[in-house]
């Protein structure tokens, strides 16, 4: 793993990478974005490659699992590149949450270092609000994964279309049907994708 210890201002969880490296623009986000993922989740990827089957029907929930984190852990295990870094989190949790919480605990050891986590469960997004609301200096915000395609698009490295395309992708790919779930993807993310996606996924 390249630059250990190296933190980036965006973190990421494990159900987060998974998601949008099952996108078309996650070579883009590897290309243009820094990210910082924990120990924990790393070892979560590693642990869903080897759990899941490469043999799995295409687009089920196992498939997009073992492809998925495979792809998203790819940039973490290149040594020649710094832009994706793992940190240890201390102590480490175990557990079904084990990922959210090694953010959570990661942002509040480091609250300075970080602008953006990212992260799928919105009780987790909730919790590490709660960290960066709590602080006295500059700081942060905990959004859902197609936040980190709308900062490919802040960057020019996309277009619209692919923004919202992506953003498509994510929402049916993890069943984000619900009003809920599709207000919380669109949060914090000004772009009017009704151009390109059905209403069903549309805030």
């Amino acid at each position: 793993m390249a630059g250990d210890e190296q933190r980036h201002p965006v973190i990421a969880d494990t159900d987060a990478l998974i998601a949008v490296a099952n996108t078309d623009l996650w070579e883009a986000i590897v290309d243009t974005l820094q990210i910082t993922t924990t120990n924990v989740c790393y070892q979560e990827l590693s642990r869903h490659i080897s759990e899941t089957s490469a043999h799995a029907p295409e687009g089920t929930r196992e498939w997009r699992l073992h492809y998925g984190s495979k792809i998203a852990r790819e940039p973490f295990d290149d040594n020649t590149n710094e832009s994706f870094t793992v940190v240890t989190c201390v102590p480490r949790p175990h557990g079904e949450d084990a990922g959210e919480t090694s953010l959570q605990t990661e942002i509040e050891q480091h609250l300075d270092e970080y602008r953006f986590a990212i992260l799928m469960d919105k009780h987790g997004r909730r919790s590490i609000n709660r960290v960066f609301d709590d602080a006295d200096t500059e700081t942060g915000r905990a959004v859902a994964p197609t936040f980190l395609l709308y900062l490919l698009l802040e960057q020019e490295a996309c277009t619209e279309e692919a923004f919202c395309n992506a953003c498509g992708d994510i929402l049916q790919g993890e069943g984000w049907t619900g009003y809920q779930a599709i207000t919380a993807a669109w949060e914090a993310i000004p772009v009017d994708c009704s151009k390109y996606l059905p209403d069903e996924f549309l805030p």
